[in-house]
C-alpha cells in the first residue's frame, strides 16, 4: 500500500500536470490525485478541461471526494457538458453516490437494499 500511496500526487505535482499541453498527461495525472486540501478545487477546475478525457477523470475522481459542492458540480456537469461521454459519466457517478448514501441498488428494484 506504500507503494500505491508512494505514487500519488499532491496538489503541486497536481496543478503542473494539469498544466500540460498533453492531455494524458492531465488525465493521469487527475487518476493520482492524493486527498489533501486544494485538490478538490483542482478537480472541479478540471472539469472545464477542453479535452472531454480529462473531464471524464476529472468526473470520476470527483466522486470518490463526495461532499455536498461535488454533487452539485457533477448534476451541472451531468446536464450541461458538450460531450455525451462526460455526462453519461457523471450520471454514473451520481448514481453511485445516491446507492452508497442511501443503500439503494440500481438492479431495477423499488425496494432499498437490506
Amino acid at each position: 500500500m506504500e507503494h500505491a500511496e508512494a505514487s500519488r500526487l499532491g496538489l503541486a505535482e497536481l496543478r503542473e500536470a494539469l498544466a500540460s499541453a498533453d492531455a494524458r498527461t492531465r488525465a493521469r495525472a487527475i487518476e493520482r490525485a492524493r486527498d489533501e486540501p486544494g485538490v478538490e478545487q483542482a478537480l472541479m477546475e478540471a472539469l472545464r478541461d477542453p479535452d472531454p478525457g480529462v473531464r471524464r477523470s476529472a468526473v470520476r475522481r470527483l466522486g470518490d471526494l463526495a461532499g455536498p459542492r461535488v454533487a452539485r458540480a457533477l448534476i451541472e456537469v451531468s446536464e450541461g457538458d458538450l460531450s455525451v461521454s462526460v455526462r453519461a459519466e457523471a450520471v454514473s457517478v451520481i448514481g453511485r453516490l445516491l446507492e452508497e448514501r442511501t443503500g439503494w441498488t440500481s438492479g431495477g428494484e423499488d425496494e432499498p437494499a437490506r
